[in-house]
């Protein structure tokens, strides 16, 4: 069984929100697996290239580009179309690995839609953090709204709607939870009784 706190969950349910309190609260040690995708999707390398790259490589370019251009809604789009790809998805498994590999010694949190099935199945706590889309949609759209006052509601619904069919039913790792996690709804609930939610399950298993 391996040191890892595996958060997974659909887009904008707050897991990486949650990824990184948990850590500080805990002291353990976070990777943001999403914004890996994201940095791979900025660079937009050949994969010959990418392949030469290891994962603190890829962490250092993320001090170098501005953040809302990485997390911006085309590059998510780019990030979320690359992770279709055997090829990438192959590699990003290989950066998180040795990432967890070389923190061998302390503990890890890491966030993302498999890392509970596929990247670290064994991990020793799972959480599946989710919310209902309207929820998500809103959460998205105050976000962005404060660094685009032009952005509209139903488009973002509708990225995010469309960005839950395409990791649902993508056949390579596709977003799902099995009763290994435990699930936490965030619709209802603050950043804080969600946090305090799963400090509890993570206190309860070390």
């Amino acid at each position: 069984m391996s040191s890892v706190v595996a958060i997974d969950g659909p887009a904008c349910s707050g897991k990486g929100t949650l990824a990184r309190k948990i850590a500080e609260h805990f002291q353990f040690i976070y990777l943001d697996t999403g914004m890996l995708y994201r940095i791979i999707a900025y660079l937009n390398k050949p994969l010959e290239e990418l392949c030469n790259l290891s994962v603190f490589d890829v962490i250092k370019f993320s001090q170098k580009f501005n953040n809302n251009v990485l997390r911006s809604e085309e590059n998510g789009i780019r990030a979320s179309n690359l992770a279709k790809d055997p090829q990438i998805r192959e590699l990003m498994l290989k950066m998180q690995r040795d990432f967890v590999n070389y923190h061998s010694k302390e503990f890890c949190v890491l966030d993302g839609r498999d890392i509970g099935t596929v990247v670290f199945p064994d991990a020793f706590c799972k959480l599946f953090i989710t919310a209902d889309l309207e929820t998500r949609a809103k959460r998205r759209f105050q976000d962005l709204k404060k660094v685009n006052e032009h952005i509209k509601y139903n488009d973002i619904f509708a990225d995010i709607k469309r960005r839950d069919e395409q990791d649902i039913k993508r056949d390579i790792a596709p977003l799902h939870y099995d009763n290994s996690y435990h699930l936490i709804d965030t619709t209802k609930q603050s950043i804080e009784e969600a946090l305090g939610c799963c400090i509890s399950v993570i206190s309860s298993l070390l």
